[in-house]
């Protein structure tokens, strides 16, 4: 006689296997357990009736007996079994594969949509969109291509199908810029920006006396002029790495157009290696471009002690974070337009390092980007160089920007007869050292710097030198606010020179209007009081030896 199964435990194994069946569905299809557990629970609840009536039901019916093939069904149950597990167990697998290629899919769409938004809407001009260009240079340092190009191989982003895009990450315009698949990578971009100005002197002295005792007479003037425009192509060729800007820079206060301009090789963020024309660092106001100043332009100190524009070989880079450097051997400090036929063949060096210890400083004196935190920045600068008389006379010639060494009146330093009587010299050792600082913080600004010259190893003809060196100091401070964040900003501004010949100073103030919240677009109002200014440079305002107030209304434009 067969085993004797009780109606309650055939239920129970159909129960599991219903409960089994439903957890591969539920693996497969994510169908909820819940229906599983209800089921669970209504077949237990049966049979608990069906073992109450099992006596009863014994009663009425003889007892079940299980038939010969009771062993054949255990098996098949058994085998129904096995075949859901590695169903199963298939399932979880392939699932296992759906998930990870789900995941490589999605990175891979998350590295695109990161390319297309870099394109599209790339990185902020030092913290907003529109001021990501470099800040040192002496006129408009144009940016180096993103950091992402420091790499050998070409951009990972696919160039556009069209040439004429907009690279806002610099503020230019894309001219043309290699396609995906070519083998030699290139990008030319272009920018248009200029500075016109409307300026009035009113003097109040008719003539100053000079060093040399000479009386220099001193003029009105009123002026409207497009004081600096630049043309400017910038891009790489051959290697992202390989870079080179070129500027076309006109003025209308000398009717003249210069070149101005490098090629370099990126190395690393800590080492870019540049060759070409540009200015010599000397000093903070000088080596940051003119588009940034807080007024109409560099202060009178500035515009005294600074060097000039040389061609030469620099580096340049951020070897540690937030730290940053400028080193240049250039012909001259004081060059002019003096080309291969300088007199001289010393060379001149010129440097900066400059620190940001709670992070990016931002370019210029003005805090447009609110730091919500202080942000301060410290610095140095030094120029050496062996100057020698080029012959000049006493109106700069050439590039706009030049200017000559003065003593602390305002009078040239080559000139005959005004170190001594009958003396005249003919070259000289120059060395300049600064040190700055500056704080911005929610719309205020702060920045400072101090000046020290020194010049000594007089060579000259003539007479008896009496006066063996020269020391020269001064320092400039000023400050602004932003009444309206990043639109309306108000400012004050001095500086001062002194010396053995004598000095000058200049007190002033104005505002900013800041069309678009960016320095890009700035129209600018000031009024300077001037007290015999020892610097003269005609795109500044300054004249040597002036005293006067000095009213200067300026619109900066960059079209792109």
């Amino acid at each position: 006689m067969g085993t004797v199964f009780p109606i309650n435990h055939e239920r129970e194994q159909l129960a599991t296997i219903v409960y089994r069946t439903l957890l591969a569905l539920a693996w497969r299809r994510k169908v909820t357990l819940v229906a599983g557990l209800l089921f669970l629970q209504w077949a237990g609840a049966h049979s608990v009736v069906a073992a109450d009536e099992a006596p009863r039901r014994s009663a009425e019916r003889p007892p079940v007996t299980r038939s010969a093939d009771g062993p054949t069904e255990g098996k098949q149950i058994e085998r129904l079994l096995q075949r859901l597990e590695e169903q199963n167990a298939k399932l979880a697998e392939q699932n296992a594969r759906l998930v990870e290629q789900n995941a490589k899919l999605a990175k891979q769409n998350q590295s695109l949509a990161e390319r297309l938004e870099a394109d599209k809407n790339p990185q902020n001009k030092p913290s907003q969109p529109s001021e990501q260009r470099e800040t040192t240079g002496g006129l408009s340092k144009p940016p180096s291509p993103p950091i992402r190009m420091i790499n050998a191989r070409p951009p990972t982003s696919s160039p556009p199908d069209h040439a004429d895009d907009h690279n806002d990450s610099q503020g230019q315009v894309v001219l043309a810029k290699s396609r995906e698949g070519e083998k030699m990578p290139y990008e030319l971009r272009a920018d248009i920006f200029s500075q016109a100005r409307y300026s009035v002197f009113a003097r109040d002295a008719d003539y100053w006396i000079n060093s040399a005792g000479s009386i220099q007479p001193v003029s009105n003037y009123n002026s409207i002029e497009l004081t600096r425009n630049f043309i400017q192509l910038s891009g790489y060729a051959i290697d992202p790495r390989l870079q080179f800007t070129a500027n076309l820079f006109s003025s209308t206060a000398l009717n003249s157009t210069v070149f101005l301009g490098w090629i370099n090789f990126r190395f690393s963020e800590a080492f870019d290696l540049r060759a070409g024309n540009w200015i010599v660092p000397g000093t903070r106001e000088w080596n940051e471009s003119f588009r940034y100043t807080l007024g109409a332009d560099r202060l009178m100190a500035t515009t005294f002690f600074r060097p000039n524009i040389s061609p030469g070989i620099w580096a340049q880079g951020e070897p540690l974070e937030n730290v940053h450097y400028i080193a240049m051997v250039a012909n001259s400090l004081n060059r002019f337009n003096q080309g291969v036929e300088r007199v001289g063949s010393t060379k001149a060096f010129g440097g900066t390092v400059w620190w940001e210890p709670l992070g990016p400083f931002g370019p210029g004196p003005s805090d447009i980007e609110k730091h919500e935190r202080p942000s301060p920045r410290i610095g140095t600068n030094v120029a050496f160089s062996r100057e020698s008389n080029q012959g000049f006379g006493a109106t700069e010639t050439g590039n706009p920007e030049d200017t000559i060494l003065r003593l602390s009146d305002g009078t040239p330093l080559f000139r005959p007869n005004v170190l001594a009587p009958g003396v005249e010299l003919r070259s000289t050792n120059v060395s300049l050292w600064t040190i700055d600082a500056a704080l911005k913080y929610r719309g205020f600004s702060l920045s400072s710097e101090y000046f020290l010259r020194w010049l000594y190893g007089f060579s000259y003809v003539g007479r008896e030198m009496p006066i063996g060196s020269l020391f020269d100091h001064g320092g400039l401070l000023q400050g602004g606010y932003f009444l309206m964040p990043s639109k309306l900003e108000t400012f004050a501004r001095s500086s001062f020179v002194t010396g053995q010949f004598g000095g000058g100073y200049e007190v002033g103030g104005g505002v900013n209007w800041y069309f678009r919240n960016s320095r890009d677009w700035r129209a600018t109002f000031e009024i300077l009081n001037i007290n015999h200014s020892p610097a003269q440079n005609l795109l500044t305002g300054y004249r040597a030896g002036e005293s006067g107030m000095l009213y200067q209304l300026q619109l900066f434009t960059d079209f792109f």
